[in-house]
C-alpha cells in the first residue's frame, strides 16, 4: 500500500502551476441544530442564531458544508441530504437503506460524526458525502452482531438547475465492523486532498482513505496504538494537522479512552501513540474537541469538562476540572442540559451540546487558554427549538499545505501568520503571566521544517523569548505591551496587546468571589459581571482605562450577582474591571479582566 501512495506523489506534476495563495474556506459557517428549526451562522460576530424551516430533521448524525464565502449548499442527517432551500436534494431522499434505518427515516440516523462530507478536488460543484450504513445480524436468535459499513454518495450542485442532484450513492468503501462513527478528516500535506480515517471496532487499527482529483485511493488498514473498546465519543484532527486523536467510551460509569497520535499529513502515518484513560465514575455520555491553538484537548464528559494538556510531558496529570454541571433544566421532565458531543467553530469558540432535548448550546470561550481561564458558559446559547443530540462534524478548513514539503508542488502557498494571543496572570506568584499563542497559519501547521525562532515575542519589560507558550515574569507592577512576531516562509505578522501586571494574592486563595464571568466580550459597551461573593466579604468593583484612570466603581453586593456595566458614553478600546478587596488589612485584588469595546 505504501507503493500506491509513493506512485501518488510521483504522478502529480512536475511543472509547477500558476501560484495561489491559501485562504481558510468557510465551508462550516453554517451550523444545523435542533430538529428541523435551528441554525448557527458564523458568517456574522457574534454568532446569530437563526429560526429556520427544514425537511429533514437533525438527530445525532449531522454533517453539512458551505460554499468558501459560506453559503450553505447541501446537509446530511445520514439517511437524507437536504439543499440550500432546506427541500430534498434531488435523489437525496433516501441515502441509506436497510432494517435499521427504516426506523430513523423520521428523525435522521443516531450515529456520533456518523456523517462528513468534504468537497471534490478540482472537481467543481461536486462533494463526497461519506457515512455509516448500519444493519443487524442474530446468531442462533439471541446475540447481536452489529454489521456497519463505510458508503459514500456523490453530488453535483450544477444539476437541477444548481439545487444539486446526487449522481452516485451508497458506493461502499469498507465492509467491516467499525467503531461507532467518529469519521474525521485531515487535508493532505499538499493543500488540496483530504485524509479521511475511521476506527475498526474494538481494535488497534484504523482505516485509511484519500481523497484526490481522482476520487478515493490508497484505501488500506494500519495498526497503531492499544485496542481500545468502541462506544460514543469523537475523533478530531488537530488544528495544526499533527496529531489525530480517538475519543471512546464505551460502557457508562467505566474509563473513557483518549488515544492520541502523532500525525504525518504527506504520508498519512500514525506514530508515537499515547493512551490516556480518564476516569469519570458519574458520567453517562461523552464528547471531546480541540482548541485551535492545537494545545488544549476538552472531554465533555456528562457532568464535567475536562481539560488536558496535548504538549505536557505527561499528559494524563495535566487533566483539570474546568466546569461541573450546574443543574440547569430547559424542562424539569425533558430538559437537561449536560455535557455531550462538542466541536470547534470558526469563530475559535468550542459549543457543546447536551445528550437529549435541550434548548440550549454550553459555550467554551477561550479553549486556548488553561484551566478555568478557558471560561466555560453553560447554557450560554438559546436555540428557538428544542436540540436533539446533535453536533455537526466538520475537518478544520483553516489548514493549508504544509509549505516546503516533498508534495508542495501544486502551486499552493500559504498567507503569512495571523499572529495573536491571549493571557492569564498567575495568581500565586507575583508578576508572573501565562501567555498562550493563538496564532493562525502558524509556523507548526504551514512549514514542513519550523526554525527554533519562528515565534520572537517581546514581554514590554527588554526581556523576550522564542517560546510558542512562554511563561514571563515581571519584576514590577505596571501595564505593558506585549508583542508576538509569527513567522512561516510567506512572511511575517506582529500582533500587540496591553498586559496590565500586579502582584500575586496568596491571601486571597480562599477568595470570598467564585464563578466570575463577565460577558459578552467584545462587547458594545453593556456587558454584565456574573459573580458569587461569600456573605460578609466587602469588595468593590473599578473600571480603569487603557491609561489606568479609574472611570467607575461599583460596590458589590453579596450572593448570586449579574451586575450590569454600561459603557456606550465611553469611545472604542480596552478597559479593565478589576475587584478588590475593602479590608485594608488585606487590600488584595480578588479579579481583573480585559474588556474590549467595540
Amino acid at each position: 500500500m505504501k507503493k500506491i501512495f509513493l506512485i501518488y506523489l510521483l504522478l502529480i506534476p512536475i511543472l509547477s502551476p500558476a501560484q495561489q495563495v491559501f485562504q481558510r474556506e468557510k465551508r462550516d459557517n453554517i451550523w444545523q441544530f435542533g430538529g428541523k428549526k435551528a441554525r448557527l451562522d458564523f458568517s456574522f460576530s457574534p454568532v446569530k442564531v437563526i429560526e429556520v424551516n427544514r425537511m429533514i430533521p437533525m438527530d445525532i448524525t449531522n454533517a453539512s458544508i458551505c460554499d468558501t464565502s459560506g453559503n450553505l449548499l447541501l446537509y446530511t442527517n445520514g439517511i437524507a441530504i437536504a439543499n440550500a432551500t432546506h427541500d430534498t436534494l434531488q435523489n437525496g431522499g433516501r441515502i441509506n437503506y436497510g432494517v435499521y434505518t427504516d426506523g430513523w427515516v423520521e428523525a435522521g440516523n443516531v450515529i456520533d460524526q456518523g456523517a462528513l462530507i468534504l468537497p471534490f478536488p478540482e472537481q467543481e460543484d461536486k462533494y463526497f458525502i461519506f457515512y455509516e450504513k448500519r444493519t443487524w445480524a442474530f446468531e442462533f436468535g439471541a446475540n447481536a452482531t452489529r454489521v456497519y459499513s463505510l458508503t459514500y454518495a456523490v453530488a453535483d450542485m450544477k444539476e437541477n438547475a444548481g439545487l444539486g442532484k446526487i449522481t452516485d450513492k451508497e458506493v461502499i468503501l469498507i465492509e467491516d465492523t467499525l467503531s461507532l462513527g467518529k469519521i474525521t478528516s485531515n487535508r493532505h500535506a499538499n493543500g488540496r486532498d483530504w485524509w479521511i480515517f475511521v476506527h475498526e471496532f474494538n481494535q488497534d487499527s484504523y482505516y485509511r482513505f484519500l481523497l484526490t482529483p481522482e476520487g478515493v485511493i490508497g484505501k488500506d488498514k494500519i495498526r497503531s496504538g492499544e485496542m481500545i473498546p468502541s462506544g460514543v465519543g469523537q475523533s478530531y484532527f488537530t488544528a495544526n494537522g499533527n496529531k489525530y486523536i480517538h475519543f471512546s467510551y464505551a460502557r457508562f460509569g467505566e474509563s473513557q479512552y483518549i488515544s492520541i497520535f502523532d500525525f504525518d499529513r504527506e504520508t498519512g502515518e500514525l506514530s508515537n501513540d499515547q493512551l490516556v484513560i480518564n476516569q469519570d465514575s458519574t458520567a453517562v455520555l461523552a464528547g471531546m474537541a480541540i482548541s485551535e491553538n492545537s494545545r488544549f484537548l476538552y472531554i465533555t464528559s456528562f457532568t464535567h469538562i475536562f481539560q488536558y494538556d496535548l504538549e505536557a510531558e505527561d499528559i494524563e496529570a495535566s487533566k483539570v476540572l474546568v466546569a461541573e454541571y450546574d443543574g440547569f433544566y430547559d424542562d424539569m421532565q425533558y430538559g437537561n442540559s449536560w455535557f455531550f458531543l462538542a466541536g470547534l467553530a470558526p469563530d475559535g469558540k468550542i459549543y457543546i451540546s447536551p445528550p437529549a432535548g435541550s434548548k440550549h448550546l454550553h459555550i467554551i470561550h477561550h479553549p486556548n487558554k488553561k484551566g478555568i481561564a478557558c471560561e466555560v458558559e453553560q447554557h450560554g446559547i438559546e436555540l428557538p427549538s428544542w436540540n436533539i443530540y446533535t453536533m455537526p462534524n466538520y475537518p478544520y478548513y483553516g489548514l493549508g499545505p504544509l509549505d516546503g514539503s516533498p508534495s508542495d508542488t501544486l502551486g499552493i502557498d500559504n498567507p503569512p501568520p495571523i499572529a495573536d494571543f491571549e493571557y492569564v496572570q498567575d495568581g500565586t506568584e507575583d508578576y508572573k503571566v501565562d501567555f498562550y499563542n493563538a496564532t493562525r497559519f502558524s509556523p507548526e501547521a504551514t512549514m514542513y521544517t519550523v526554525p527554533d525562532d519562528a515565534y520572537l515575542w517581546r514581554f514590554g519589560d527588554w526581556e523576550t523569548s522564542h517560546e510558542k507558550h512562554p511563561v514571563h515574569s515581571y519584576k514590577a507592577t505596571g501595564t505593558y505591551r506585549v508583542c508576538l512576531t509569527a513567522t512561516n516562509l510567506a512572511g511575517s505578522d506582529t500582533h500587540c496587546d496591553t498586559v496590565v501586571v500586579t502582584r500575586a494574592n496568596t491571601e486571597f486563595q480562599d477568595s470570598p468571589l467564585h464563578n466570575t464571568r463577565l460577558f459578552p466580550n467584545p462587547t458594545d459597551g453593556q456587558f454584565y459581571f456574573h459573580y458569587v461573593l461569600d456573605t460578609g466579604a466587602q469588595t468593590t468593583a473599578y473600571l480603569y482605562n487603557i491609561q489606568g484612570r479609574l472611570l467607575q466603581k461599583k460596590k458589590m453586593e453579596t450572593g448570586v450577582v449579574s451586575q450590569d456595566w454600561d459603557l456606550r458614553d465611553f469611545p472604542g478600546g480596552v478597559y479593565f474591571l478589576v475587584v478588590k478587596s475593602d479590608n485594608q488589612a488585606k487590600g488584595g485584588i480578588l479579579y481583573r479582566e480585559k474588556v474590549v469595546v467595540y
